[in-house]
């Protein structure tokens, strides 16, 4: 049966609002779909920032840095950043957190995190309304927001050996979330031999001497980000005082950082 000429007017309308509306509600995977095929450079200062502040980076050969520098630029496009104590986001800072981003998913093909699209950058350790404490990261799962105070994320660039890397932490954080990872695909103890594993923690990074500020007041719901961090910058000691922690690791990371010129494993 033909339709009424008011619904004939009216179809033509309706099939443009349905466009534009998917235009609208697709332009985010367009542009990215274009994006992770064409990226764009990354400007040369900020590679000599990361040579000069990120060791990761500078270690991987040139096929991997490659990478690494245009899923950055990637990275950089999707994530949005919200200064909280400071009139202007530095660009140096940004691409610094940034990059933890890129280090934890480098071995993984998707690697945006797209559950996660603002980092809220306060200067210094910030108070926690829900913890009633001082911190220096925190995730907001509900609201897909990463928290990381600037100072001490860039004391730990500056000095990686000595300081503790909330970037790498809060970042495999914000993957365990993404990749719905469970305690039992990385840790290997029972409950009661939780204090043993973090005492363990403290001797890969050589901090037993600062256990009880570093480690002892430790969250469980943190050991994901705590391994990932150990993992990264103690990866020899890692393997050797936690092998099925370190093997499980590789698994889920897609990277062994034993070779640093190229981490990733496939």
């Amino acid at each position: 049966m033909p339709l009424p000429q008011d619904a004939m007017n009216i179809a033509p309308l309706v099939a443009v609002g349905v466009y534009i509306a998917a235009i609208y509600t697709f332009n985010h995977q367009i542009n990215f779909w274009w994006y992770k095929r064409f990226p764009p450079a990354l400007p040369k200062p900020m590679k000599r920032v990361l040579l000069d502040f990120y060791p990761y980076y500078g270690k991987l050969n040139t096929v991997k840095r490659q990478r690494f520098e245009e899923r950055l630029a990637v990275m950089k496009i999707d994530k949005d950043f919200l200064p909280q104590e400071f009139p202007k986001m530095p660009d140096d800072v940004r691409h610094l957190m940034l990059a933890s981003a890129v280090q934890v998913t480098f071995g993984l093909e998707e690697y945006l995190l797209p559950h996660w699209g603002v980092f809220a950058v306060y200067r210094q350790a910030f108070h926690s309304p829900q913890l009633q404490e001082f911190h220096t990261g925190e995730v907001h799962y509900e609201d897909g927001v990463i928290l990381l105070a600037a100072d001490p994320f860039i004391a730990s660039m500056k000095n990686p050996k000595s300081g503790y890397d909330i970037g790498l932490h809060y970042l495999a954080l914000a993957l365990q979330f993404e990749n719905k990872i469970n305690r039992e695909d990385f840790l290997f103890f029972k409950n009661n031999e939780r204090e043993q594993f973090l005492r363990t923690m403290s001797r890969i990074r050589r901090r037993e001497h600062q256990f009880e500020q570093d480690y002892q007041n430790t969250l469980p719901e943190d050991d994901f980000g705590l391994c990932v961090e150990h993992f990264f910058h103690a990866p020899e000691q890692f393997q050797q005082a936690l092998p099925d922690t370190f093997n499980a690791l590789k698994k889920l990371l897609n990277q062994n950082p034993l070779n640093e010129a190229n981490p990733v494993i496939a």
